[in-house]
């Protein structure tokens, strides 16, 4: 049910009606209407309505047949304001143009792309101890190639964001898809030596670590913000199932027999069907280049337009949508040359070096990741030890340990799911008791509060269970409420960093990935020998303690919300 909301095509019966503004004249310009100030205008709608029913009637006649297919998603977003004649109403125009089907098959291609990174890592975690047999090493080296991948997997959302917001999504999923799979193919025929794994290991991770910033960005093309928690969750189902189902391939795939090169193997193969089906079937989405998505933009002159009288004018007969198979390889310009269009849509500053340094000074941006950092950090130090301690305290098979991965990875979903649509949920109520108020986006970080509790709890349990040698059950259920902890934080960070920054949301996205991935490295290199000094009772002690961090920050950017947004514009 709440699925179908978020890809409706008609206007909800609580959302806003078309704003009547008066104006000049003349016509000025289209005026962006940022997103975090929608709901402030659609509240305030009842004090700006004045108008003559007779001009009324034959403009509204005249704006239905504005060039965006309204016949596609009819529902309200302020993306600008018309100004012409004397009074005018307020064209409603669709945040996105492409059907009910066409986005549910656009998140279907990104939830899968986005299963293929986390996969990629994850199939590889229960066949440690045999890679470690075959290669020689010991369990530090072999547990450091965790660490490399992660590694890397921070560091290369940085290059993918940083051109995701200028030059196009579909390009660098073709590239990274690309990367994958050829990697993917060496890894499987290559010869059992550690060099080589480590390198082409650096490489997998490079093409793997393009599916969350360009995935944050393509949901933030399509959906807008009163849906943005449960789209983000929506999308985070293909991470998310990463963790769950990689596991249990990999069990599957050494169940008789030691065929580690399977792993690859198989990988590449999903890799290059998610490749087809971008190449083939995925459009482009970035808003600077198509917009809306309405085809009525590629022959769009400008708002004089809007008063021809000709019926072949694109403008009076709006294009019908139609996939088009191959479209939108290579170079990607705009859709139209038009002012007006680029006032709707600007295309955000060219990428240079100072970009993330921008991102680094927006204290939120800063906060919110380190605060997510800490919470991947204390998750992959659980993740890299339970292999290792199931082996060795609970004699599992590589088939037991990799079902046992299975409790923590629906933990991640359920987490995302409720988490997403909870944020959703408040965002609603909020602004039903606070009418003429601009929502503060930083509300979305409140439900990190009990997200990191349940998080600690679970990271300080983990370590307690296994050092106590408890039932399983015991040590899954902690694992459990520790992944559970995790996605419930990290959907919220997410929808809140796309709100904050919507012209650079792969960008912002990226560097929050890299901030997670950097501490994720960390952990799982050092934590073995962590628990050999300390303990792993102890280590996972001081790994939840390391939450209270996390508090602090989001507790210090609610202390300030609503001061944040209005002094990012310009970013």
């Amino acid at each position: 049910m709440q699925f179908n909301m978020l890809f409706h095509t008609g206007p909800s019966k609580n959302e806003p009606q078309p704003i009547i503004m008066q104006s000049s004249s003349s016509y000025d310009s289209f005026r962006s209407v940022e997103a975090s100030q929608e709901d402030m205008l659609n509240n305030n709608l009842s004090t700006d309505i004045e108008k003559d029913v007779t001009k009324q009637s034959n403009i509204d006649h005249t704006l239905a047949e504005f060039p965006f297919n309204v016949a596609q998603d009819k529902s309200p977003v302020k993306d600008s304001t018309v100004e012409l004649d004397d009074t005018l109403s307020l064209h409603e125009i669709p945040y996105s143009c492409f059907t009910k089907w066409q986005v549910f098959t656009i998140f279907f291609i990104v939830i899968f792309i986005g299963f293929l990174g986390p996969m990629s890592g994850n199939i590889y975690i229960p066949a440690l101890p045999l890679l470690q047999q075959e290669f020689k090493v010991s369990t530090t080296i072999i547990n450091s190639t965790v660490s490399v991948f992660m590694g890397v997997f921070a560091i290369g959302p940085l290059f993918w964001g940083a051109f995701a917001d200028v030059g196009g999504r579909k390009i660098l999923y073709i590239i990274s898809l690309l990367i994958m799979v050829v990697v993917n193919v060496l890894l499987a025929a290559m010869p059992a030596d550690i060099v080589s794994l480590y390198i082409l290991r650096v490489a997998q991770a490079f093409g793997s670590s393009s599916v969350m910033s360009l995935g944050a960005g393509t949901v933030t093309d399509l959906t807008k913000p009163t849906h943005r928690g449960k789209a983000i969750a929506y999308f985070m189902l293909g991470p998310n199932l990463g963790p769950i189902v990689a596991p249990i391939i990999a069990g599957l795939i050494l169940m008789h027999g030691e065929h580690w090169r399977w792993l690859f193997g198989f990988t590449s193969i999903m890799g290059g069907v998610a490749l087809i089906m971008v190449i083939i079937v995925l459009p482009e989405t970035l808003r600077c280049k198509i917009g809306n998505g309405d085809p009525g933009w590629k022959n769009f002159r400008g708002i004089n337009d809007i008063q021809s009288a000709d019926d072949s004018n694109p403008v009076v007969n709006p294009q019908t949508k139609k996939w088009k198979f191959f479209a939108d390889i290579g170079k990607f310009t705009p859709a139209t040359d038009c002012v007006d269009f680029r006032e709707l849509y600007p295309s955000p500053p060219r990428f240079n070096l100072k970009l993330y340094w921008k991102l680094l000074l927006v204290l939120p941006v800063t906060l919110t990741s380190i605060a997510t950092a800490l919470l991947f950090a204390n998750y992959y130090a659980f993740s890299v030890t339970l292999s290792h301690y199931l082996k060795e305290n609970y004699n599992m098979s590589i088939l037991q340990i990799g079902a046992c991965y299975v409790c923590p990875g629906v933990s991640m979903v359920l987490g995302s799911q409720t988490g997403g649509h909870l944020s959703d949920y408040l965002r609603k109520i909020w602004l039903r008791k606070h009418e003429g108020k601009q929502y503060p986006l930083e509300l979305r970080l409140v439900l990190q509060y009990p997200g990191i509790l349940i998080n600690t709890l679970g990271c300080v349990g983990y370590g307690w269970a296994i050092h106590k040698h408890y039932p399983l059950v015991v040590v899954l259920v902690f694992s459990a409420l520790n992944a559970f902890g995790l996605t419930w934080c990290s959907n919220t960070t997410m929808t809140y960093l796309t709100e904050l920054l919507s012209r650079r949301a792969a960008g912002a996205v990226a560097l929050s990935s890299f901030f997670r991935n950097v501490a994720a490295t960390i952990s799982s290199a050092v934590i073995i020998k962590f628990t050999e000094m300390l303990g792993i009772g102890m280590s996972f002690t001081v790994l939840g303690l390391c939450n209270i961090i996390s508090l602090v920050s989001i507790f210090y950017i609610i202390r300030y919300s609503g001061t944040w947004q209005n002094k990012v514009k310009h970013i």
